[in-house]
């Protein structure tokens, strides 16, 4: 391959990320305080706003105040959303993830609130309102609802190609590796998360758990479960470079990230400081660093595997033996389109 383009999101890609990652918040914040204000003439003076792990209500406050919560929120989120999408605007992918989050955040919140207080209506004492059962699952369907309308919002292409230009700082070139013309090979290595991240997510799902029976609250035992599943799958992978391309997978199948050959640019690879360039542990975006807009599996600090696509878009996996996947990668595109 004699040159790759790569390329940034291109304006439309960044316009739609602002409104679906800070207008739509805005917007899902001023339905639900307008709801609540057009409820006061059959609401309680003070209406309840918070419960206790018995479900009982033990928090009290004005209509509102209530209002003015939901549209404080939103806005809140609006602001993160606004400011993450103009600092992470890599690719269309992360700033779909972007705006799903603040969106998907505010419409959970905004639609609890919004339900909880319908509840009251017609009451004279708020304080015999218990906590329903039904409210969170609802509010968390609300919630995705906003967030996959969010995702749907920003488009999947980008635009504006440019030259492949130099790695990125901190990246170092993979070593030359020969491919025969009809050899078949494959590389395969698994990668897990250990020592304090794992602990941490332990204790996490453990402590989730504790609550949930403690407060006889099974629909917060269901969230601890969910957590384990979920942790399994997410922190422990299998990383496979073939003629396909470069393949992650977790533990059940699921979550799958797989980039095709004809979509790669370049191989490399560059050691990881998981709290400093990413923030954490798991599946991350870098919003700052020298791997700014870098996305991918992140599940221990040291070598990783990073990835160029055609497109502009960087990916990454920490994984060992890193090296020889980068240099296999460039070297089936070197076989198949003739040099890099």
């Amino acid at each position: 391959m004699t040159e790759q383009t790569t390329g940034g999101p291109g304006r439309g890609v960044l316009v739609r990320a602002l409104l679906a990652g800070a207008g739509l918040p805005i917007a899902i914040g001023a339905v639900g305080a307008a709801l609540v204000l057009s409820w006061r003439d059959q609401l309680p003076a003070r209406v309840a706003s918070h419960w206790g792990v018995d479900g009982a209500a033990d928090g009290f406050s004005s209509v509102s105040t209530v209002a003015w919560l939901v549209g404080g929120f939103a806005v809140a989120f609006a602001v993160i959303g606004l400011a993450l999408v103009l600092t992470v605007r890599a690719d269309a992918t992360i700033t779909r993830v972007v705006a799903a989050t603040t969106a998907g955040t505010t419409g959970f919140v905004t639609a609890l609130v919004v339900l909880l207080t319908e509840r009251q209506r017609g009451l004279a004492d708020a304080a015999a309102v218990e906590l329903p059962g039904a409210t969170i699952p609802l509010a968390l369907a609300a919630g995705v609802a906003a967030a996959v309308l969010a995702a749907l919002l920003v488009p999947r292409r980008t635009s504006g190609a440019r030259p492949l230009g130099p790695l990125p700082p901190g990246a170092s070139e993979a070593p030359h590796l020969d491919v025969g013309a009809a050899e078949r090979v494959v590389w395969t290595r698994s990668a897990a998360t250990g020592g304090v991240p794992a602990v941490v997510l332990v204790a996490g799902i453990g402590v989730t758990a504790i609550v949930g029976v403690l407060g006889r609250q099974w629909w917060v035992l269901g969230l601890g479960l969910g957590l384990a599943v979920l942790a399994v799958a997410m922190f422990s992978i299998t990383v496979t470079v073939d003629e396909r391309g470069l393949t992650v997978r977790g533990r059940f199948g699921r979550p799958r990230m797989h980039t095709s050959l004809d979509r790669i640019a370049r191989a490399s690879t560059v050691t990881v400081r998981p709290a400093r360039d990413f923030g954490g542990f798991g599946y991350r975006v870098s919003a700052i660093g020298p791997l700014k807009g870098t996305r991918g599996y992140v599940l221990r600090g040291g070598e990783a595997l990073l990835v160029e696509r055609t497109d502009g878009a960087r990916t990454l996996v920490t994984v060992d033996d890193a090296g020889t996947a980068a240099a296999l990668l460039n070297a089936l595109l070197e076989r198949r389109f003739g040099g890099v």
